[in-house]
């Protein structure tokens, strides 16, 4: 009889051994189901993503800042009084030390962009990156010595005609420099990447640059 009510007793929890196996096999089957239907409508969400329309939300960002570069210049500036410019007066020279700091950013006007797919390759042409900002910073920059006169002071248009110098030689410095190579390489990069956020590596993207028309930055 206790033989009896053991083997009744192993039979009901091999019964609910079963049951629970059963119902974990089947959430899981559940769960990954589910997940695998999520993950295809994903995927064919995705796969009907066209590269048009893609390269209309870049084109949708109108500018792209893709360099920037900060900059340092510090120089001497000296002026002496003069009799109606024939000679120099003596006893007139003033000069001052000067610093200007300031940051140049180089861009890419996104408007001016064009799309061409042909198979599974994507061609933008870009116009060439120019100097979209230069900003001075005005907490580091300043006047560092000064040897005023009282017979030819030193006047506040004097520094201005100075700072106006400082920026023609900071974009100059940039436009003979690599900022614009490094602006062209960054925009091809931030877009090739935008194009595979989209689409994955379904697409190969290629990049033609405009000639810069006389006269233009970059």
């Amino acid at each position: 009889m206790a033989d009896a009510k053991v083997r009744k007793t192993v039979k009901v929890a091999s019964r609910l051994k079963f049951a629970l196996v059963g119902l974990l096999v089947g959430l899981v089957i559940g769960v990954g189901g589910m997940l695998f239907v999520q993950n295809m409508g994903s995927s064919s969400k995705d796969a009907h993503v066209q590269p048009s329309v893609v390269f209309d939300r870049i084109v949708q960002k109108s500018e792209l800042v893709s360099a920037s570069q900060t900059y340092n210049i510090t120089d001497k500036v000296s002026d002496v009084g003069t009799f109606f410019d024939l000679f120099d007066l003596p006893f007139t020279e003033n000069s001052f030390w000067y610093r200007y700091v300031g940051t140049i950013k180089a861009g890419v006007d996104l408007e001016e962009a064009a799309f061409l797919r042909q198979g599974r390759t994507i061609t933008v042409t870009l116009s060439q990156p120019y100097i979209v900002s230069n900003t001075p910073d005005m907490e580091a920059s300043g006047v560092l010595e000064e040897a005023n006169n009282i017979f030819n002071p030193i006047h506040v248009e004097d520094v201005d005609a100075f700072q106006r110098m400082c920026v023609e030689q900071s974009e100059e410095q940039v436009l003979n420099g690599g900022l614009m190579d490094d602006a062209r390489a960054n925009a091809e990069q931030d877009i090739r990447d935008m194009f595979t956020a989209a689409l994955g590596d379904a697409y190969t993207i290629e990049f033609e640059w405009r000639e810069a028309a006389e006269g233009e930055q970059g």
